[in-house]
């Protein structure tokens, strides 16, 4: 049997996977059902709203009821979102049901699953269990994409084979974690608001965190989300499998920068994040010079850099959480920061309502501006960090 923490891995991946092959199927319900690029991107955000909520619960309960369950739970509701995806091909409102349970069902498994990741990791290297569940769960969200757009693409019932891969892979997912040992099973006093509010409110997570964690999800929702229809396709590629193909490219480019940030996120967290947001601030100026000069070419160059960035500021942000929170706080301020980050899905939707109004490449220069701000007050920042207790 594989060893705890990589069957832990192996429920985040199916979650992240659930929780992001529906990026390429916007194209396809675009196509094939004549639904409108807000309805879309809508559908792509609306799950949020299941996720800030039950990152949020789930973190609580975890500390009362242990983190295993909460994970449980989790690999329930990702079953249930993709039964809903499945069966919602004609009705919009079930897919935006399935979106929502996927949303709440990723937000049972986040939290918790890095606090319990941690604890599998324990005695290595510092930041070692925030990075595994890190590129966990954005292996899933990479793999996720590259699939459904295949599927998609080149398969028979287009909008209902993706959805049965998945039910696949976490049925097979939630077989191996069931009964992973939890090594704290202990009954954790639940960490009050105000606990939890002074500790997000000290400057090493003011300064840093704050700022940069919506960035996070923000660029790489904009490569995956929004460039594949601002440009098109790749030549040779049809447009669906290329919306994966992106989303792959920006996720996998994330993935593969991960491990080797490990040392470097240890020992300056903060830097990893100021730099994280330098290549983020890069990769807006090229959506907007690839919205103002559409080419099939951008988007590859574009999907990397934007992997790059998403990859820099979620390990900063995440371990800079790890080396600053003690444990009794941590599935908490987990959630808090995660909840953060995931505010940057709703990027492809507010850009699609601006796009009504105005050029895409105006808005898109705007998120570089705000980039470039936010870049430009992470690198200012000299507080280090200083773990609490």
């Amino acid at each position: 049997m594989a060893q705890p923490w990589l069957r832990l891995a192996a429920v985040m991946v199916a979650a992240g996977w659930g929780a992001n092959q529906f990026a390429p199927m916007m194209l396809a319900y675009r196509a094939q059902r004549g639904l409108s690029e807000q309805a879309v991107t809508g559908m792509f955000a609306v799950y949020v709203g299941g996720l800030i909520p039950a990152l949020l619960l789930a973190a609580w309960w975890s500390q009362h009821h242990g983190k295993r369950p909460m994970v449980r739970i989790s690999t329930v509701l990702m079953l249930l979102g993709s039964l809903l995806l499945l069966a919602g091909a004609d009705t919009p409102w079930l897919l935006s049901l399935g979106r929502v349970v996927g949303g709440i069902g990723i937000g049972f498994v986040m939290g918790p699953g890095t606090a319990w990741m941690k604890e599998l990791s324990a005695g290595e290297i510092p930041g070692t269990g925030a990075r595994r569940a890190a590129l966990a769960l954005t292996g899933g969200f990479a793999l996720g994409p590259i699939a459904s757009g295949a599927l998609a693409e080149w398969l028979p019932a287009p909008l209902h084979l993706t959805y049965a891969l998945h039910l696949v892979v976490q049925a097979i997912a939630t077989v191996l974690v069931w009964n992973v040992p939890e090594l704290d099973t202990s009954d954790h006093p639940t960490p009050t608001i105000p606990q939890v509010a002074r500790h997000v409110t000290q400057p090493w997570f003011l300064k840093t965190v704050l700022f940069t964690a919506p960035w996070v999800f923000g660029v790489a929702a904009v490569s995956l989300a929004v460039m594949p229809s601002v440009i098109g396709p790749l030549p040779g590629l049809p447009r669906i499998a290329a919306a994966g193909a992106v989303a792959g490219l920006t996720l996998g480019t994330s993935v593969l920068l991960q491990p080797s940030m490990r040392r470097w996120a240890s020992h300056h967290p903060r830097s990893v994040t100021a730099v994280g947001m330098g290549v983020t601030t890069v990769g807006m100026g090229l959506a907007t010079a690839g919205a103002l000069l559409p080419a099939w070419w951008w988007l590859p160059i574009i999907a990397i850099v934007m992997g790059t960035a998403h990859g820099l500021t979620l390990v900063g942000c995440m371990t800079t959480v790890e080396l600053n929170t003690p444990s009794e706080l941590m599935a908490a301020t987990t959630a808090v920061t995660y909840c953060l980050t995931y505010i940057g899905f709703l990027s492809p939707y507010l850009i699609a309502v601006l796009s009504t109004v105005g050029p895409a490449w105006l808005a898109l220069a705007g998120g570089a501006g705000a980039a470039l701000v936010t870049t430009a007050w992470v690198g200012a920042q000299r507080t280090p960090s200083a773990a609490t207790t």
